[in-house]
This record gives C-alpha cells, sequence and structure tokens, in this order.
C-alpha cells in the first residue's frame, strides 16, 4: 500500500485503497451537494465559452 502525492496535487494510490477507489467510482453514488456543484461548474464552463469571463462570488458560511 502507498499513498504518494506531489506539491501540484497528485495523488497515487496502490494496493487496497486503489482498489477501493476504483469501486466507488465505478459503483458508488454521488451526493446531492457533489450532485449540484457539477451542475454550477458546467453553467459556469458554458458562460465562459460564451464570454469569456465568470464572476464567482465567495459568500459568507458563518
Amino acid at each position: 500500500m502507498a499513498v504518494k502525492s506531489t506539491v501540484f496535487g497528485g495523488v497515487v494510490l496502490s494496493g487496497q485503497e486503489a482498489e477501493t477507489f476504483r469501486r466507488q467510482v465505478t459503483y458508488g453514488r454521488p451526493k446531492k451537494a457533489a450532485i449540484e456543484s457539477a451542475r454550477k461548474g458546467d453553467r459556469l464552463g458554458t458562460e465562459f465559452e460564451k464570454t469569456g469571463q465568470v464572476v464567482v462570488r465567495a459568500r459568507n458560511t458563518k
């Protein structure tokens, strides 16, 4: 088993962790928050392709 990462954020899994991750990707069910986040990302990507810019505003979570 090994988990290796780089300063650029890449992660390499091996052994049981790799097998578990592969099963999760293949058979896992995404959470509602992940689905919504992907939809928002798709909308931002479409807007960027059309206009060449997007506006992302931070919100206070407290």
